[in-house]
């Protein structure tokens, strides 16, 4: 080898790494190892020589199998970037069999596999689809030259194994909404739905063998499928997303609130591709509301009991409360009065407000507006009461 040539291959390896291992992969910013290859090559010849010296000025590790079984043991063991196989010599090994064994394993999901054919001059192209049914990425025309195997690697550097290395990452994207509390729903451009969580499975009892595949008009779990899909085309083309509040329905036909976000991921072409959905239920507000009707039914109970004992000038006669109260109604207000005689009047009024302030943080515009009256009721419970109390 030249040092012209050396010079240019250590120049171009310089300039590449000068830019960084680091992969920017949406708005994750990933760092890549150094590259390990698997050459399989039953014999060694100048081709296997060339990758040889390729991969080492290229910076990355080498390894050498010269069986299909030492080749399949080594790479679960080191789990290589790219494998090249020898395919021109089938009275050594089965090239496809082998191709086909390794991909059999679960870690080479995203390993590249290159399959090294003869190079026929005088025969007609055969196709190339067997060659990719068995596993192989691409084929590489037999060339020993070392300037080729190193232009053959850098290329697969910077174009699969890199892509292949994103899709690695997915694996902590896809882990990360397994495990969200979230229900996480996506679906294509035309409303497919292509992925759904487990968190989603949950709250709306069905499986994922029930939805994916299927379109959102298929699927009952909104009553008002047309309705809802003509909000969020109509959202997401003015605010680019759809934030809200609505109803679905379960499986089992039971109908919950949830707060819903769909956000359009943008493709090739500037195109919406996906539809991301995120949504919650409406656990805490529906918490707030049950404490703001509970709270209200008891406040008027106790306004009533209040102008009834004012009425009575502060007496009270257990004879006619008892004959009267048939229908319960004068039990329950002399159940109220008899706390109002047994406990002081702030402490109480002060907790349910506390109460009350606590839910309107994190309740919707319906929610804390109802709460706003609900104050005000106590608030006018609290002077009548004051006011029966001094007259006392």
């Amino acid at each position: 080898m030249s040092l012209l040539f050396a010079k240019e291959m250590a120049d171009g390896r310089s300039a590449l790494e000068a830019a960084g291992t680091a992969v920017q992969f949406g708005p994750m910013r990933l760092h890549q190892d150094q590259l390990q290859v698997l050459l399989v090559f039953a014999k060694e010849d100048n081709q296997s020589n060339g990758f040889c010296w390729a991969c080492e000025r290229a910076g990355y590790r080498c390894h050498v199998a010269k069986t299909p079984e030492s080749a399949l043991e080594c790479f679960l063991d080191k789990n290589h970037d790219i494998i090249i196989i020898d395919h021109r010599h089938s009275r050594y090994f089965d090239a496809e069999s082998l191709c086909r064994s390794i991909r059999s394993t679960k870690s080479a999901e995203n390993t590249v596999i290159i399959g090294v054919v003869r190079r026929h001059a005088d025969r007609e192209e055969s196709s190339i689809l067997p060659f990719i049914s068995a596993g192989f990425t691409r084929r590489y025309v037999e060339n020993a030259n070392i300037m080729a195997c190193y232009n053959e690697l850098i290329q697969l550097e910077f174009g699969e194994v890199r892509a292949q290395f994103k899709l690695r990452a997915c694996n902590s994207i896809f882990t990360a909404l397994e495990k969200s509390q979230e229900a996480i729903e996506i679906t294509s451009e035309d409303h497919v739905i292509q992925y759904i969580n487990p968190a989603f499975e949950t709250m709306l009892g069905y499986e994922r063998g029930e939805l994916i595949g299927k379109e959102l008009t298929e699927v009952p779990i909104n009553e008002k499928k047309a309705d809802l899909l003509e909000t969020i085309n109509s959202c997401i083309k003015i605010e680019k997303e759809c934030q809200g509040t609505y109803y679905a329905k379960k499986k089992n036909g039971e109908s919950i609130q949830q707060n819903v976000k769909v956000i359009p991921v943008i493709g090739q072409g500037g195109k919406i591709r996906h539809y991301v959905s995120l949504s919650s239920a409406c656990n805490d507000n529906n918490k707030a509301e049950r404490i703001c009707e509970r709270v209200q039914a008891e406040s008027q109970t106790d306004i009533q009991s209040c102008r009834h004992k004012d009425r009575r000038k502060g007496s009270l006669d257990v004879r006619s409360t008892t004959s009267r109260g048939s229908d319960g109604s004068s039990q329950r207000r002399h159940s109220s009065m008899a706390r109002i005689h047994s406990m002081t009047i702030e402490a109480p009024i002060t907790k349910v407000i506390n109460i009350i302030n606590a839910a309107q943080e994190s309740s919707p515009m319906p929610v804390a507006e109802a709460l706003d009256r609900v104050l005000e009721i106590l608030r006018t419970t609290e002077a009548i009461l004051s006011a029966s109390l001094g007259q006392r």
